[in-house]
């Protein structure tokens, strides 16, 4: 457990010192940057580990998986969900997490107003965006999300704070880079659209998080390089 706990909390420094270096040679404060530790796969433990670390702000990618570890870990951070939300586990959902990052289309978000209403809750989401045109990814098309902006701003127990977007699967960094500036351009258009409340962009995980930094992002999803590798995927 006594190496666990260092080892976490070792990679959690080494993630802070690259975002650090990255933001310097940007000309950028680090402190509007949040790092959400992605526990998916991991033990409570884990979780628990990454908050005395420091770390404020931690997600999961599935229901089933987060309403076992989530009442397990305390002090409580602010859990976000990362992963592609089926409508029919909407309501528990807005029980379980802060912030649901990955709101895919209109139905959905309204699905999300209703049920967090009835819960006397007003939801914090992000819309995700499929800025790499893969098939097998969800979210808004980029040329959807602006007509459809406006709708999704009427529904009443959303707070809508930014979008989210997953980099394409290659380690071609145009194709990455491309991805992240389409969706930083949305980010600025959207931001007028809707004002000073919608101010984060989620880009950027392991493996591509500094190159994220380069194109505006504020919100990291990092799950290996603080826990390790997974060694299963539920």
């Amino acid at each position: 457990m006594a190496k666990m706990s260092y080892q976490i909390a070792r990679n959690i420094e080494l993630v802070r010192q690259k975002i650090a270096k990255r933001c310097q040679s940007l000309g950028q404060d680090t402190a509007g940057i949040t790092i959400v530790g992605i526990t998916k796969t991991y033990p409570p433990q884990a979780a628990f580990e990454a908050i005395k670390a420091g770390l404020t702000d931690l997600g999961e990618n599935r229901i089933q998986e987060a309403a076992e570890k989530i009442p397990q870990v305390q002090p409580r951070p602010i859990w976000h969900l990362v992963g592609h939300l089926q409508k029919n586990k909407v309501k528990k959902a807005v029980e379980l997490f802060d912030c649901i990052q990955s709101v895919d289309s209109v139905e959905l978000a309204g699905s999300i107003s209703e049920k967090a209403g009835a819960m006397g809750k007003k939801m914090i989401i992000f819309l995700q965006v499929n800025s790499s045109g893969e098939t097998q990814k969800s979210g808004f098309e980029p040329t959807e999300i602006t007509k459809v902006i406006d709708e999704l701003k009427s529904l009443p127990n959303l707070a809508i704070s930014g979008l989210m977007t997953i980099g394409p699967l290659t380690e071609d960094t145009r194709q990455i880079e491309k991805s992240f500036a389409m969706t930083r351009n949305l980010f600025e258009q959207i931001q007028k659209m809707t004002g000073c409340g919608f101010n984060k962009l989620s880009m950027g995980m392991s493996g591509d998080y500094e190159l994220a930094l380069d194109y505006g992002a504020n919100v990291l999803r990092i799950g290996t390089a603080i826990f390790g590798e997974r060694r299963i995927d539920k």
